[in-house]
């Protein structure tokens, strides 16, 4: 009989792979490996979003929002559908105050980096918010809570629903009013749970989990070998983010120099203090 050999990790794998047996699924880092799979991330939004036809077209994991004169932005899971919507999954274990604002944030930031110049405001595709979390945020018990946007009048009349293109599903792992999203989670909050109806997402949890890398899949073991490549790509996107900040102080310091913002105005763009702020410009 062939034995097969197990083909040696990369040390940043090997932390990763240590890390995936100290964590459950719906941990952020272990979160990221399943999401790298778009067969995964499609039956994930197939469930969570009762869709059963539903179609990923893209999708992608930890992805960074870049700006100049705001707070940058990293996002869990990111996917385009097959309708043209997009999605931004977050996944937050421990309760979050300021959660309402944080999706209202992230939703109004993905919308601002995808549309394009020229494109009417009409034409801005759908953004769908997944707030994914292990606590009960409502207390009401139910599984899923779905905001919605009314207009009402100053008699308190409602007129009718605000079509923002924007949709916000508040999930958790607690409730037990829908059935079928409550045995999905599950398979996410365990590391034992496998389910021959979800298909993809007991596959990779069956690899990462029980075979513990030693008969791993060619496609598995990529994903756990890239993350070098990707620590090495953060730290040049770290570098070109120190760049664009000692850009944005020069500019700045000119704005302060032609009398157009005063100091303490300067420093609050930037998000430090006066003290700093002076520091850096004579950096």
């Amino acid at each position: 009989m062939k034995v097969r050999k197990s083909i040696p990790l990369s040390k940043n794998a090997k932390r990763l792979k240590r890390l995936i047996k100290s964590q459950i699924p719906l941990s952020n880092d272990v979160f990221m490996v399943f999401a790298k799979s778009k067969k995964f991330c499609q039956e994930f939004l197939r469930v969570i979003l009762q869709d059963k036809k539903l179609l990923v077209l893209e999708n992608d994991v930890q992805k960074y929002l870049p700006s100049a004169f705001s707070k940058n932005m990293v996002l869990d899971m990111l996917c385009r559908l097959g309708d043209g919507s997009i999605v931004n999954v977050e996944i937050q274990l421990t309760y979050e105050k300021g959660h309402a604002r944080r999706i209202f944030t992230y939703a109004s930031k993905i919308k601002s980096y995808l549309i394009e110049k020229g494109k009417k405001y009409k034409e801005l595709n759908d953004i769908i918010v997944i707030y994914l979390t292990k606590k009960d945020i409502f207390e009401k018990g139910s599984t899923v809570y779905e905001v919605a946007m009314n207009i009402v009048s100053d008699q308190k009349e409602k007129v009718g629903k605000w079509d923002a293109g924007f949709k916000v599903y508040y999930i958790n792992t607690k409730g037990l009013t829908n059935k079928n999203i409550n045995e999905y989670l599950k398979l996410l909050t365990d590391k034992t749970t496998i389910s021959k109806k979800y298909k993809e997402t007991s596959a990779i949890k069956k690899e990462l989990f029980e075979l513990g890398g030693a008969t791993m899949s060619k496609e598995m073991r990529a994903i756990l070998n890239s993350e070098r490549a990707e620590g090495k790509a953060e730290g040049m996107q770290l570098g070109m983010q120190q760049g664009m900040k000692q850009g944005m102080i020069k500019v700045l310091l000119g704005m302060v120099k032609e009398k157009i913002l005063s100091v303490a105005e300067a420093a609050k763009r930037l998000g430090v203090s006066e003290k700093e702020f002076m520091r850096l410009a004579k950096a």
